[in-house]
């Protein structure tokens, strides 16, 4: 098999039986996400056995076998993962499993928590990644030359990565950690890739402690009814309704008509003629479900300062471990320690703050 771009259907199938033979592999993709909800594919990478190979999903292509293959065979290698599951997960219906992203395992292990390709491919080979393609438009056909050779750098650099990272890790006792980040994350991509990131989206709006619980059911349907209407549709989240046209509208209750859509909770002309009976169907629908708990209101000053000493022990143990203090937890789950939530830390995390909380 060559490098070349796979637009064959038989040169597609004999990659994936030759991925079937590996326990390591190399993966990456390009796309584009402008002005759409999905991004859009351009190009699929596979390293095999230190050899790139380039797959157009946009070539009719059926990729079901290689998601296939991707779920249930070896070790995908990828950095800065989360796009490239929506990527793939849209191509072929299945996400990678089990995943080895680079990004998380250097997160583990040192102070940077978001580190790009190009700099830890430098910190750990010392090679220098080309940045030329970056903003490249990747549905546009033919692919250059410079493109092909930098979709084929980004991931036949990978396997390295990994080969290191995975020493690293090992040395400090921390692949169980990595195993447990990424089954976490894959779980959490299942959902949302069905489902939507509803929980995220609800948590966007800082001043949901100030809804009723009745309010509260209208924002969680408002927002499920739009993640719904995004995907769809294939449009951003905003162009369907704005954040202050979803709280507005939590926040208000009654049936309403187009130009109170419009005036007061600032639907355009074209949204309110397209969305407003919707709406007003949704938000009956939500009085009709019954309330919902909204979140906890701000932190008292006592809980601030509580807040800071939870803070500082966390801060010492990152330290101590050499990682990012938002690696080892977030501020939004220590604020639900403290606020009633009783937020807890599970699995290594729990280990390794015992006695903290």
């Amino acid at each position: 098999m060559t490098g070349a771009l796979v637009t064959d259907q038989a040169v597609l199938d004999e990659l994936v039986r030759a991925m079937g033979r590996e326990t390591v592999l190399g993966l990456d993709t390009e796309f584009v996400r402008v002005s759409t909800f999905h991004p859009k594919p351009g190009l699929i990478q596979v390293a095999v056995g230190g050899e790139a190979h380039l797959i157009d999903p946009l070539a009719g292509l059926d990729l079901v076998g290689l998601g296939q293959a991707l779920a249930s065979g070896p070790v995908s290698v990828l950095h800065a993962a989360q796009e490239d599951y929506e990527v793939l997960f849209s191509l072929t219906g299945a996400l990678p499993g089990p995943v080895f992203d680079t990004q998380v395992a250097h997160a583990l292990m040192a102070p940077q928590l978001s580190l790009s390709l190009s700099a830890l491919v430098e910190q750990i080979t010392g090679e220098v990644l080309s940045k030329e393609e970056t903003r490249s438009d990747w549905t546009v056909r033919p692919l250059s030359v410079s493109q092909c050779d930098y979709a084929r750098q980004d991931v036949l650099v990978l396997r390295p990565l990994y080969d290191a990272l995975h020493a690293q890790l090992a040395s400090l006792g921390r692949l169980s950690w990595m195993e447990e980040e990424m089954a976490t994350i894959l779980d959490k991509n299942r959902r949302v890739m069905v489902d939507g990131d509803i929980e995220t989206q609800v948590h966007k709006f800082g001043n949901a402690w100030r809804l009723s619980g009745e309010g509260m059911s209208r924002l969680v349907h408002l927002v499920q009814w739009r993640e719904e209407k995004a995907r769809t549709l294939d449009r951003p989240r905003k162009h369907i309704l704005s954040d202050q046209s979803v709280f507005s509208l939590a926040a208000s209750g009654p049936a309403l008509r187009h130009h109170q859509l419009v005036s007061q909770h600032g639907l355009t002309d074209k949204q309110a003629d397209r969305f407003g009976h919707a709406l007003n169907a949704l938000l009956e629908e939500a009085v009709e479900a019954g309330p919902m708990d909204p979140p906890p209101p701000p932190l008292s000053k006592r809980q601030k300062d509580q807040l800071r000493e939870l803070q500082a022990a966390c801060e010492a143990v990152a330290s101590r471990l050499g990682m990012a203090p938002e690696m080892l937890v977030k501020k939004r789950q220590l604020v639900a320690a403290i606020d009633g939530r009783q937020w807890r830390p599970t699995g290594w995390r729990a280990d390794v703050l015992e006695g903290v909380f």
